[in-house]
């Protein structure tokens, strides 16, 4: 079994309850809730610390590889009915078995690693996945370095990558902490030369190289090379004064800044491409009363906590559009426009960040309005919605730099309006929405998009329409009467107990830098101009400005990302 890490789930206040699958089921399936699978014969034994378990060889062999290769390899173990099993903890194994006979794993912070190890060393992979998304929701600024090391020694990708992820969204609060110190120089090397590192300024990369490196004299052979990923240029004069002002000819880190004197790095060279480029990641709000001259068009940018305004968007009586993001544009398709009476219009505007202006775009095939959009690598999307005869399926897609314009996919499996939508790992999801009979549609609804296929993937505990909705580290998180976040791979759903939130709406929703910002709170018919900051990893939800400039209400919230 693999040897654990120095890994320690701490609790902390953000509060999670994990929904059982059966509260996933739609209510047509109820019926199948009641249904026992016929009991599954044992034919075999096997043994852990004394203890039998009664088993079906074929029944496990279908979950495990290494069950296929005891049962039913060429081992002496093939041919024998009671089989003993070491290097395993009788606790976690009975755990699994239980869990290998009824699909529940009932797992907590004591537990879930001493499991997770089993069920590697078992090769249940499924139990595997559970154990792993369980750790996922339990990351934290506490534990993400150990639970990073811990993924990588045990092979598990997605956990190693959602830790690595708060890391480098985290990285001024993590390089202060004591762990920190205990990497290793390629994963040092690793984070400084990602493109999703969240620092405005270098001035922090500088910082923690010469933190690290003076920790232990040995490490000074990496400097230079370290050094090489700090961007010269992004570096404050006044960092540097304080820095040389301040530091001591007894400071280890004076023989750093010798060292780098005597040894320019090649890099910071006049004309040498640096190996990191900084992406900046900034907030796009659209809104304002629909039947004023024009809809106001702010940005905020994080990291400075400063709000610009920007061109608005000069369309007098156009409501129920759809706001996304794709490349460094803004979007608005569609929506609900009144000469006389009201319509459906198949406009689409865009918003160039970097020039500061509006263009006109491709009109859709199909008017519509109450839609959803969203960018997806280079393709943007509009699905459902209204039109004046009433809701659609349909889907179109437009490739950013194509002649072609607008074409259709393949269509959603329910129709729906005021549903929320994002994108995760190469696919599109729709949560919930109003369906044609008027009703709340608890459906999760996934475009697969290299298959050009829709399925419906999961129900949500608490159907509702007019959410919104985010992704953040590989899980989908939905608001709107109910905080939830759902991770896809395990069909599991789990509520955020957080005060704050309670059963609020919001007009928006997106996330940036590892935190998500929800926009504009709703009340009856009310709308707030106030932003709130949810960010699990340091157990922050709090309001961050009660009074945006963005005029409400607020008719889309979406991240720009530009790489400087």
């Amino acid at each position: 079994m693999a040897c654990r890490a120095d890994t320690e789930l701490k609790p902390h206040s953000f509060r999670l309850t994990v929904l059982s699958e059966g509260t996933n089921k739609p209510e047509e399936d109820e019926s199948a809730l009641h249904m026992e699978d016929p009991d599954t014969i044992p034919d075999a034994i096997l043994l852990v610390e004394g203890e039998s378990f009664y088993v079906n060889r074929q029944h496990l062999a279908l979950q495990s590889p290494y069950f296929r290769a005891l049962f039913f390899g060429c081992g002496l173990e093939s041919n024998k009915k009671k089989v003993e099993i070491k290097g395993v903890v009788l606790q976690h194994f009975r755990t699994l078995m239980e869990y290998s006979r009824t699909s529940n794993l009932a797992l907590n912070r004591e537990t879930v690693l001493g499991i997770l190890e089993t069920a590697d060393f078992l090769q249940l992979e499924r139990a595997r996945l559970v154990c792993c998304k369980f750790l996922e929701r339990e990351l934290h600024l506490s534990n993400c370095l150990g639970m990073m090391a811990y993924a990588w020694q045990l092979g598990c990708i997605q956990l190693y990558t959602a830790a690595r992820q708060v890391v480098l969204t985290h990285f001024s609060a993590i390089s202060t902490e004591e762990d920190f110190l205990s990497l290793s120089k390629e994963t040092i090397a690793d984070l400084l030369a990602s493109n999703d590192l969240a620092i405005s300024k270098d001035d922090l990369a500088l910082e923690a190289i010469l933190h690290w490196v003076s920790f232990d004299p040995t490490r000074e052979a990496h400097f230079l090379e370290l050094i090489e990923l700090v961007r010269p240029e992004s570096l404050s004069l006044q960092f540097i004064t304080e820095l040389l002002t301040r530091m001591k000819s007894s400071d280890p880190r004076a023989k750093l800044i010798f060292m780098l004197n005597e040894h320019f790095p090649a890099s910071w060279s006049v004309g040498r491409s640096m190996r990191r480029t900084r992406a900046r990641e900034t907030i796009f709000v659209l809104g304002g009363p629909h039947n004023q001259e024009e809809q106001a068009v702010y940005y905020f940018h994080p990291l400075s906590g400063r709000w610009q305004s920007c061109a608005p968007l000069q369309r007098k009586n156009l409501t129920q559009y759809s706001v996304a993001a794709l490349g460094d544009s803004v979007f608005v398709t569609g929506g609900y426009f009144r000469e006389v009476l009201w319509f459906s219009v198949d406009w689409v505007r865009i918003y160039e960040c970097g020039n500061q202006r509006w263009l006109d775009g491709p009109a859709l095939q199909k008017s519509r309005h109450s839609h959803c959009s969203i960018g997806l690598d280079s393709v943007l999307y509009v699905m459902g919605g209204s039109m004046d005869e009433g809701l659609l399926a349909d889907v179109e897609r437009l490739v950013l730099g194509s002649e072609e314009g607008w074409e259709g996919v393949s269509p959603m499996v329910r129709a729906v309006e005021r549903a929320a939508t994002a994108a995760l790992s190469s696919c599109v999801y729709v949560a919930c929405g109003l369906d044609e009979n008027g009703e709340a549609y608890s459906g999760i609804q996934r475009y697969v998009v290299k298959e050009d296929q829709w399925d419906v993937v999961s129900y949500s505990p608490f159907p509702r329409y007019d959410l919104v909705a985010t992704e953040l580290n590989g899980a989908l998180y939905v608001f709107g009467g109910q905080a939830l976040r759902f991770d896809v791979d395990t069909d599991e759903w789990t509520v955020l107990k957080e005060e704050c939130l309670g059963t609020k709406f919001f007009c928006g929703c997106t996330t940036v830098s590892g935190q998500m910002y929800l926009v504009s709170e709703r009340k009856s018919n009310k709308a707030f101009p106030n932003m709130m900051l949810l960010d699990p990893y340091i157990d922050a939800c709090l309001e961050v400005d009660d009074a945006i400039p963005c005029p409400v209400p607020i008719r889309g919230c979406v991240t720009i990302r530009m790489v400087m």
